[in-house]
Parts: C-alpha cells; structure tokens; sequence
C-alpha cells in the first residue's frame, strides 16, 4: 500500500517526533540523573573528605567539645540530615541531625537510599585509626525536581504526539522551514545552549511544538540553575571548613612530594604562619622560614611519611619575628590516576609547647616543694587506703612511704583516737563532707606518740561518688605540750602543782552551785603558816619553796578526791570541803575536824636544808550554802577568820566572826598608815633607864615611838605586829639600830656618857634576815660606835625556829663586841639546852612577872627561878616593869641587881635621859660642878 507524502509526512513526522521526544526525554533524564548521582557523590566525597580532615584534631585530641562545634556549623546545611562522629571504639564523640539505627558499614562507602545518599569515611592520623565519619544528605529537593521533569516530560511527549498528528497536514506545508528550526533547536539543546528558543511565528502545531521544546529547555536550565546553586553551596562549606580550621589554629595542605608545592591549602595561613597562602606555596620558601635545626627532622619526616604517617615539631619564624611552634602530620596519597601527593595538617602548638614547659616547671617545683615541705601531704583511694605520701611522713613517723602505701590511716592512729580517727575518715569516704579537719594522735616506729593536724577533701565523680581524698598532715605535738603547759600554768601552782587562784575560783563557784541544788553545806579552810617569812628570810626562797611542797603533799594525802586543796600564793592553801551536813552546826563540826587533822598533819618536823624544823598553821573556816555570798566574799571571810586564829595564838582553827571585819579594816588601814610613816620618817626614839643596885644608870633601852598626824601617839603593841607580819619591822629596825649606833658614838666623847650601854630590842624577823649581821657591822663601821656598849635583846620565840642559825649570828655579832640579852624569859617555850649553848650575857625577867611578885607565888617562883638560873650560868640578870620600892626590894631580896622600870623612868627624849645622868655624876661629885 501506498502512502501519499501528507501520510508520509504525517506518519513520517509523528514517527520522527515521537521517536525525537522519546530519545530527548530518555536522554535528558538519564543525562540529568547521571549527572545528579555522579555530583552527589562528588559532593559527598569531597564534603566528607573536608569534614574528615577538620575533624582529625579533635579526634586526636579526643575533644568532644571540638568536634560538636564542627559539626554545628555544618548543620546550618539544610541538606545535610544527620552527621555522626564516632571513635575508634565506634563510641559516638558527636552528632547533629537524627542518626538512622543503622550506620553504613565500613564496606559501604557511599549507600543511597530514597530521599538521601550517606557516605562512611574512615579517619586516620600517623597510620592511627581516629574514628569514623558519617553523614547523611537530602536528596529530596532533586529528586522532586526530576520527578517534576519527568511528568511534564511524559505529558509533553503525549502532547507531542497528539500536536503531531494534528499538525502533520500544516507541518507538511512547511515541513522544510519548521523541521529546520526544530532541527536547530535540538542541535541547541544537544550542545548545551539551554538558553536557546525556538521562534514561535504561528499559533499551529509547530508553533505548540516550538514552545514546548522551549518550555524543555527553560526546565532543563532551570535544572542547571539549581545544580549550580548547589555548588555553590558547596563551596560554602568549604569556606565554613576553612574558617573552622583558622579559628582552629589549623591548615590542611595537600603538596607535590617532589617540590612540596601547595597544590592545596585550606584554612588561614595568614593567622597561623603571618603569611597568605601564595607567599608559602613553593617549597623552598617554607624552608627558609623553619629553624635551621629543626629543618632536617621536618625533611626527614615528609619522606618517611610515605610508608607511615609522621608527626613532627618543629620551630617556625612567623611574620612578627617571633618563632612559633607548628606541628605537621603527614602522610602520603595516591588519587585515582595513580599520582601521588604529600598530604599534611599543620598546628600551632606554640601554647601547648609553653604550656608544657609551664607545666614540667611546675611540677618541678611542685615535687621540690612536696619532698621538702614538713607537712605530710597525702592521698587516698575510694577505700581510704593510702595511694600518695611525700618524704615527711617517714620524718613525722619513722615508718616509709614503701611500706605505708596501701594501708589505712587507722593503721597508725594511737589507740585512743582509732575511734576519732575512722570517724573522720567515715565522714569523707561516704561523702557526707567535702572537706574536713581533726587533730589525732599518731604512733612512730620507736611507740612513741606524735600529735597532727589532719585536713583532708573529698575528690567526687559526676554521678557524687567519692572517688579519692587529698589532705594534708600537720605535725602539732610542741603546740599541743605548749597548750598543756599554758593549761597547767594558769590553772595549777607551778610550785606545788595546786589548783591556782584561778582555778580555785571555779571550783569555789562550782560547789556554790551544787549546795544550792543539794541544799548542803561547804565549807572553806583558809592556812597560812605561822613564821614562814622567817624561814624564807633567813634559810633562803629555795628551803622555803621546799616547805611549801611539803606542805602541799602532806595536805594533799588527807584532802577528800571530792574537795580540793588549792595554793593562793606565798604561804596561804585554801581546801574546799563539800557535802557537808545541812545543819549549820554538824557541817562546823565537820569542818573543824578537817582543821585540826591539817595541824595534826603538820605538827611533825620538815625536813627543811638538813635541819628539822617545825611549822604551824593558822586556819580559818567559813561555812557557805548557796548563792547568797559571791567567791570574794567567801574567801576574804575565811582570811578575816584566819587572823582571828592567829590573834588566838596560831596553830588552831577559828570561824569567821562578822565583828573581825573591821578589826582587819583597821588593820589594812595601820599597815598603809605605816608604810607612809616608814617614808616619811615619822618615827622617834626614846630612852627608858636601866639602874644597878644603887639606882644609878648604867644604860637604857631603845624604844621606838610613833606619833601620828591625826591620832597622836601610837602603841608599840599596837603597831609593831603588823610591821613584823607585813615585814616592814626590817626597815624600821634598821633605822633603830643606826640611832642607837650614832648616839653611842657621840657619847664616847663624853666622859659623863661614854660608859652607858644601849639595849636594842630586835625582832626574829630581823635577826634571821640574811644581811642582819652584815649591815649591823656597816652600821658600826660607818658610825665607829663601840661594838661592847650596844646590847641586843632578843625574845625566846626567837628560839623555836632554827637555833643554830641563831647562835651563828650571836657568834659572829659578838667578835664585834656586841653582848645580848634574852628579853621576855619564862614567857616562852625555850628549852634549857638552847638556853646553854647561847652565848648570852643577860637574862631579862618579863614585866608580867615583876608585876604580880609581890602577890602571886606563881611569879615569885619564876622570878626566883630565872636569877637562880642567871647565877648558875654566870650571867647577869634584869627586872624590867619595877614601878615601886616593894617590888625592887622583893627582886634585891631574891639576887637581882639591875633595873628597869617606871620607878626609874618613863621612856623619855634623850635629853631627859642625858639630864638625869649628869644630875646623879653630880650628885657623887658636888665639888665637881663648884
């Protein structure tokens, strides 16, 4: 069958447009697809092989933080759906996006799927595995792109077939015109020229033709639009990664390995090395910008790099001058053509390498100072066993660090303080503190016992388990014995090792408390021994500070554990006695009981500088129930009692009397008075006559008078106790002795006066005072008196306190000239053995018995007694107080020769004693004075 040429033309054209639109669209969506896959995998090799290499640093330094701030700024891709960074251990380090359950393997580099397209890339550093990158992108806006195309294709071939036929009569009259501009088009089209058109000069099928094939185009340059947007997205990401690497302080650089040109750097040269990129592309000027010795090791590392990936560091001059240190890690590739190329990350490391140094120095001085320092510096593990010791352990304990590591601190806590110990350790170990301190004691190889000062903290991980301790151990045992000491100092006696004042204070207020709640009674016991200002001054502080050791052990042994004995100062104890009875009466009973056992206690001798000597105490008393009297007032009762005790003749116990109060006033008020007239020189002599047998005076007697400013004349018996207690009778008779030496030196001049002697009274706390006999021969040798004229008169008390003392001072007084007189005899307690020994030249009869002789037997007995006694031993004998002829010639009668008295005289000025020995000188020679 035969087809005229408008079939052949239509069948022809219809053939020839199906087939042309069939093999474009066939063509142009395989074109378009291939080309699509083949830049998606460009995109992705290159995107994954760039993420790779900026990630390689934080992978090398296993920094999290890094690599998330990487993977941030790719994320501001809205094509990339998901990142993943893992380790070599193929641990997540960092992600972005949501990650599919399944990575691809590491077989499957590059995995498409619908909508997207994952590649897997392996990182490595110096031949070193470093992790493993994945990344996953859309691919959703190409695929809609091409879906779009492919169904406006599918409808404009189904169009173009329809037009065809339509059109084939139309086309078959201008067939040759249109089939060229058609033909014109597809060659435009086939070469790439998607900006072409096809003019449309008709509204027929071709005209129809002629627009479709141009709305194809218009498609497919939109399609290139996009792809190119894409690639410039691309290049986008570079430019990111290239600023991730600068504000790493990073280049990746790939290199000719026989030139070591740059053939590629990313990153920012300028920041890192001072010079842009094309300034440092050749080789050689690199090279001249390394140190000269570091050069060689960077040259030897770039070819070995070729079997393994080298890093090396080295010194590099950067623009301002400085050197800089740079690490390079290296290694070779080979791309798909077989060419091979010298690939590197180049770091500043200049910080790291200071740091380093820093860090070396400082551990360096740290371990200086850890091995030197005297405090022990630890650290324990979770189970508070040592793990960290310096050398000031093995000198705090004498143990080794060796042999200490691993043990508990509780190995080698003292057994008092174990408990202390795992308390504290406790305390750290279950995290119930962060940091804490104690003070424990420790043992030392030798067993001995070392005080320290433990601080230690608690190390927490992120869950607040604890997983270590740091502390430190301070040796305090000096600080600990100086506390003892300054404990024991101000509240014992450092004498007797007695409670103190202080302390006393405390138990006194203690047991007040207690009576009040008890409703008993306590009492309070004030001692102060008799004399002991004699002892002191005569035997010397070191026998005195003996006794009151003595005393204090004694009275210690037989004080209660429930009262205490405490030491006021000098000679005064002070024993508190609780419990007592509640009636007022029983508990005196029992308070006295305490006393006289305390005299009974001490009635023995002391041993006291190989001499036995005797000590008594005076004791006062006070009973206490409750709080109504203060401490003050308790103790200054019992003082007040304790006078009383010694105006009662001391060595007994006496309570306190509300009427001694002013007693005592008025005596603190004479002591003051006293002391101001000591100063003031307000004191006098007078002289009393002593007579013979005749009646003529033969000497007289000091007597010391006061007269007061306001009150006139003071007592002698009235003042003189109080300057023997407060110990101002040595001044006072000083001043006596150097009277009567001046006026006996002023009479040996005188022929009326230079036979008369001068009696001096002096007290026992004058005579044993150290420098007595010293400044009595100064007094003699200053005034030149005559030693033989001055008499010194002492009383028998004087006898009961250390008598060989005595006599050594009469013997070395008498080489001096000096006689002496035993004043008061018979009034005291001294033994007739003494009195034979003493080198004595007189006896005194006291005026209490010449005073009742003429009445009493009693006193006649005695005064007989003591002439018969001065006659036995050969020495001359007084009576003083003779205030009548009865009473003389009663004393004459018994063998007494020598008076003294008011019968003779009243203790006068001496000029009323001057006057009466001139008038009876003149009286045996009244021719003397015609």
């Amino acid at each position: 069958m035969r087809l005229n040429f408008a079939w052949q033309i239509i069948i022809g054209t219809v053939a020839i447009q199906v087939a042309m639109v069939a093999v474009l669209m066939f063509s142009g969506i395989s074109q378009v697809q291939q080309n699509q896959s083949q830049m998606l995998e460009r995109f992705a090799e290159q995107q994954g092989r760039l993420l790779s290499s900026a990630l390689t640093p934080g992978l090398a330094y296993a920094d999290p933080a890094m690599l998330q701030d990487l993977l941030d700024l790719v994320a501001d891709d809205s094509h990339v759906l998901y990142a993943v960074v893992l380790d070599a251990q193929d641990q997540p380090m960092a992600s972005v996006g949501i990650s599919p359950e399944a990575i691809p393997e590491s077989g499957d580099r590059i995995r498409t799927a619908p909508g997207q397209i994952e590649i897997l890339r392996d990182i490595e550093l110096a031949g070193q595995p470093l992790g493993t990158l994945a990344v996953g992108y859309s691919t959703d806006a190409i695929d809609a792109l091409s879906a779009d195309l492919l169904q406006r294709n599918v409808l404009l071939a189904m169009g173009v077939l329809v037009l065809s036929m339509v059109a084939a009569i139309v086309f078959s009259l201008v067939i040759t015109r249109r089939l060229r501009l058609l033909n014109q088009g597809a060659k435009a089209l086939q070469v790439g020229r998607l900006d072409h058109r096809i003019p449309m000069r008709s509204n027929d099928e071709f005209g129809d033709l002629a627009r479709t094939f141009n709305d194809v185009a218009a498609h497919l340059g939109t399609t290139q639009t996009t792809l190119e947007q894409q690639n410039q997205q691309l290049n986008r990401s570079v430019a990111r990664l290239e600023s991730m690497l600068g504000g790493a302080n990073a280049i990746l650089w790939e290199a000719n390995p026989a030139t070591h040109e740059w053939e590629f750097v990313a990153g920012d040269t300028r920041h890192l090395l001072g010079f842009p990129a094309r300034n440092l592309g050749r080789g050689e000027l690199r090279a001249r910008h390394i140190h000269p010795s570091d050069l060689p090791r960077v040259q030897n590392a770039a070819r070995e790099s070729r079997k393994q990936s080298r890093t090396v560091d080295y010194r590099f001059a950067h623009r301002d001058g400085q050197w800089i240190w740079l690490r390079d890690i290296l290694s070779w590739a080979t791309d798909g053509d077989g060419r091979e190329s010298l690939r590197g990350l180049t770091l500043d490391i200049t910080a790291h390498r200071r740091t380093t140094d820093a860090l070396a120095e400082s551990e360096n001085r740290y371990r200086d100072v850890v091995d030197h320092i005297s405090e022990v510096i630890f650290r324990t593990d979770a189970d508070g066993r040592w793990t960290l010791l310096n050398p000031a352990w093995e000198h705090l304990t004498g143990f080794s660090v060796e042999e200490t590591l691993g043990r508990p601190m509780c190995d080698f806590v003292a057994p008092e303080d174990t408990e202390d110990a795992r308390s504290f350790c406790a305390t750290l170990l279950e995290g119930g503190s962060h940091a804490h301190s104690e003070e424990i004691r420790l043992r030392t190889r030798e067993g001995d016992i070392r005080w320290v000062s433990v601080y230690a903290s608690a190390r927490f991980n992120e869950r607040g388990e604890v997983t270590a301790t740091f502390g430190t151990m301070t040796d305090i045992s000096d600080r600990k014995q100086a506390e003892d000491e300054i404990r024991r100092l101000a509240f014992f006696d450092g004498l007797t090792h007695l409670p103190n004042r202080t302390l006393l204070h405390d138990r006194l207020s203690q047991t007040l408390g207690n009576t009040e709640r008890s409703h008993l009674h306590g009492a309070l016991l004030f001692i102060d021994l008799d004399n002991f200002k004699d002892i002191n001054d005569t035997l010397g502080h070191a026998v005195g500070d003996d006794l009151l050791r003595q005393v204090a052990e004694r009275m210690q042994d037989s004080v209660r554990e429930a009262d205490t004995l405490a030491r006021l100062g000098g000679d005064e104890f002070v024993v508190i006695l609780n419990d007592l009875h509640p009636d007022p009466a029983r508990a005196a009973t029992q308070a006295e009981a305490v006393g006289r056992k305390l005299i009974d206690l001490l009635r023995d001798p002391f041993e006291l500088a190989g001499q036995k000597r005797h000590v008594t105490p005076s004791i006062g008393a006070t009973l206490f129930s409750g709080r109504s009297l203060g401490v003050e007032e308790i103790l200054k009762q019992a003082d007040l009692a304790m006078y009383r005790a010694k105006n009662a003749g001391r060595n007994t116990v006496r309570f306190y009397d509300p009427d001694l109060h002013r007693a005592v006033e008025a005596r603190f008020e004479l002591e003051s008075e006293l002391r101001h007239a000591l100063d003031q020189d307000h004191f006098s002599v007078h002289y009393q006559p002593q007579v013979d047998a005749s009646g003529a005076v033969m000497g007289a007697e000091i007597l010391l008078r006061w007269m007061h400013e306001t009150r006139g004349a003071i007592s002698p018996a009235e003042f003189i106790p109080v300057a023997e207690q407060t110990g101002l009778i040595v001044p006072i008779g000083r001043k006596v002795m150097r009277a009567a030496c001046e006026q006996l030196a002023a009479w040996q001049h005188q022929p009326a006066f230079r036979d008369l002697t001068l009696s001096v009274n002096v007290s026992a706390r004058q005579f044993r005072h150290r420098h007595f006999v010293r400044d009595l021969a100064a007094i003699l040798d200053e005034t030149g008196a005559p030693g033989e004229r001055l008499k010194l008169e002492l009383t028998e008390s004087m006898l009961l306190e250390n008598v060989e003392t005595v006599i050594a001072h009469i013997e070395e007084l008498r080489t001096l000239g000096i006689e002496f007189s035993l004043d008061d005899f018979g009034t005291g307690y001294s033994s007739l053995a003494y009195l034979k020994r003493l080198p004595l030249a007189q006896l005194k009869i006291d005026q209490s018995f010449v005073r009742d002789v003429l009445d009493d037997p009693n006193d006649a007995a005695i005064a007989q007694m003591v002439v018969n006694l001065a006659h036995t031993l050969d020495l001359d004998v007084i009576a003083e107080g003779v205030e009548n002829d009865d009473q003389r010639a009663f004393l004459f009668g018994l063998g007494c020769r020598h008076f003294q008295g008011y019968l003779y005289g009243h203790p006068d000025t001496l000029a009323v004693l001057e006057a009466q020995v001139l008038r009876q000188a003149g009286n045996r020679h009244p021719a003397a004075h015609r």
